[in-house]
């Protein structure tokens, strides 16, 4: 049996269903626990009981203050983390699907329960860009992991002496242990068409992509990196990428239970 832990906030402004999430995401797995900011979660609230998916969910709201705390996204994701319920965990973010097969998922999981140690094993992720035909970029991350002994935060190689964030080496949500190091990954999935994947949605829609990137995380960067600027430069993403290019997954891309 698994979890799988997310964070929510400023739904409207992500353009994102949590119906087709949950849906998504509990085709896979066995409870979604999901963690808000306190400000929002009647709302998140609200949302979850309109998809029908209660009895699987869990929500929870850490106390933070995302204008003052460097660490405020990684305290969010690792607060839904400790209130997993089972033993094998994967994370994903409100923009990102499950996969391939559920049985090989679950052989995965199976695999990291055989080792006396936090461990985690990373699953391929494919950034899907403006349509659903083509992509960006493909990538690894340590999705699947253990429960015991795993946080997420900032890797101590990535905080620099005056307390802010080398940008470089961490966005403060890498798996940690309890001190900080990164969690040791025991395998990783290559991507095709038969292994599980994660397919991530948040280049969809450009114009959305780049005025959070203005508005939003440039901000954040700013806060993370103790920058004196008014504005970190935010990156602009644009149908011309010469990185973007066809795929050829199957359609559909994801299966859902409704």
């Amino acid at each position: 049996m698994i979890s799988l832990y997310t964070t929510a906030f400023n739904l409207g402004n992500f353009g994102f269903s949590l119906e087709d999430a949950l849906s998504n995401w509990l085709y896979y797995v066995d409870e979604v626990v999901i963690s808000t900011l306190a400000s929002q979660v009647e709302e998140i609230k609200n949302e979850v009981k309109e998809t029908g998916f209660c009895d699987s969910v869990k929500i929870v709201a850490p106390d933070l203050n995302i204008n003052e705390d460097l660490y405020w996204v990684g305290k969010l994701k690792d607060a839904s983390l400790k209130k997993c319920s089972h033993d094998v965990v994967i994370q994903a973010d409100f923009d990102e699907r499950i996969s391939g097969p559920k049985e090989t998922l679950y052989e995965l999981a199976k695999e990291i329960k055989t080792h006396d140690f936090s461990c985690s094993i990373m699953l391929p992720t494919i950034d899907l860009y403006e349509d659903l035909n083509h992509y960006m970029t493909i990538g690894n991350k340590w999705y699947l992991h253990t429960r015991k002994g795993t946080n997420r935060g900032a890797v101590n190689f990535g905080i620099k002496e005056d307390g802010s964030i080398d940008p470089e080496k961490s966005d403060t949500c890498e798996l940690i242990d309890d001190k900080g190091n990164l969690v040791p990954c025991i395998g990783r999935v290559d991507f095709n068409e038969k292994d599980p994947k994660i397919i991530h949605l948040g280049y969809l829609n450009l114009n959305t992509r780049n005025e959070i990137n203005k508005n939003f995380w440039s901000q954040m960067w700013r806060l993370r990196t103790g920058s004196k600027s008014n504005d970190c430069e935010a990156t602009v993403f644009t149908s011309e990428d010469p990185r973007k290019k066809p795929h050829h997954l199957k359609h559909p891309l994801w299966p859902t239970i409704k």
